[in-house]
């Protein structure tokens, strides 16, 4: 069984962890993005603008968005035996060394001791736009097979996703290292969601090529982005992402560089920013289609963000799920049971 050791929050908490990828190679931040048209918008400017099909999209979604380490994390339901937080974030977030191996595992979240507060938050349930001080306590879940050779900042998209829960402890941030205690699951997860779109009958769905998408994370630029940023654009199709992939290669953008996956993956027609890696990506319904994971920023080339396809993860989640001991399946379905 694989463990996150208590040494590595505490390296995290001492500032030993890196600056992760987290969805652009660039690590210099622009000092005044919103003077670019081209980058994401501020969620509070969104919320104050004129959009209303906008504004009531986002507020439909961004309470979904959390904080995780140097990225983000989307919660994608609450549809389990203990209306918990299933999030998902990408492995790049959380860094590949956290995991002691490559293989595919799941913990045991009732008896490991694995969670932490630090770096993890979610929207206050009030629906207030301001993070605060409060932290929650996070719990890594499942995270699956991952290729020997990949590293933070060329893992594929295909790969670049784990699972985790959010539940209802919480702390004011300081700078201890604190650890939640085991899970806890006699308490619904008490988050901002309006219109209850973790607990629909279809939290997820697949992209529809043409449509418009929503991307929503926390860029590290904190002076800029302090509650977090918003792009929006077409969802392109797979002939069209695969014409893309050429034109990064023509202007030299790394991306252009890594094979679409039509199977695992999507491109919104938007730019993001570091930090925004593991937000989530939805449709106008609000339902969940993916989770940012890298982005283009060489400048003259497209602008586009990758997107792990929901879809794709919940299957990968079912086939891990199918190939446990009954023992093991047991364990961990009370976690994921609404979304298998």
């Amino acid at each position: 069984m694989v463990i996150l050791t208590k040494l590595l929050k505490h390296l995290f908490v001492a500032g030993v962890v890196i600056f992760f990828y987290a969805c652009s190679k660039d690590d210099n931040v622009n000092p005044s993005p919103n003077n670019n048209p081209e980058n994401p918008s501020k969620i509070e400017d969104v919320l104050n603008g004129n959009d209303r099909e906008l504004i009531d999209l986002l507020n439909k979604v961004r309470g979904s968005i959390g904080k995780r380490n140097y990225g983000s994390k989307t919660i994608w339901s609450r549809k389990n035996d203990y209306g918990l937080g299933l999030y998902i974030s990408a492995n790049h977030v959380i860094g590949l060394s956290s995991w002691s191996s490559n293989n595919a595992a799941y913990f045991d979240i009732t008896s490991e001791d694995n969670g932490i507060f630090t770096s993890s938050q979610i929207p206050p349930s009030s629906g207030k736009v301001d993070l605060g001080d409060t932290l929650i306590a996070d719990f890594p879940l499942i995270h699956f097979d991952i290729s020997s050779s990949a590293t933070d900042t060329t893992i594929f998209p295909a790969e670049d996703f784990f699972l985790g829960i959010v539940d209802n402890q919480k702390i004011m941030s300081d700078l201890l290292a604190h650890s939640p205690e085991l899970v806890q699951t006699d308490v619904p997860l008490q988050m901002y969601d309006p219109d209850n779109r973790t607990k629909a009958d279809q939290t997820w769905n697949v992209p529809n090529a043409g449509e418009k998408a929503i991307v929503v994370g926390y860029p590290q630029d904190v002076v800029n982005y302090p509650n977090g940023g918003v792009a929006y654009g077409n969802i392109l199709s797979n002939s069209e992402a695969e014409a893309v992939i050429k034109e990064l290669q023509a202007a030299g953008d790394s991306e252009g560089d890594i094979p679409y996956n039509e199977d695992a993956e999507f491109f919104v027609e938007a730019r993001s920013l570091a930090g925004m890696s593991g937000g989530g990506t939805f449709n106008s319904k609000g339902q969940l289609l993916g989770i940012a994971v890298r982005g283009s920023d060489t400048a003259n080339a497209p602008k586009i963000i990758r997107i792990v396809r929901a879809s794709y993860i919940r299957s990968k989640m079912i086939g891990f799920y199918n190939g446990l001991s009954q023992t093991d399946k047991d364990k961990l379905r009370p976690f994921i049971s609404g979304e298998i």
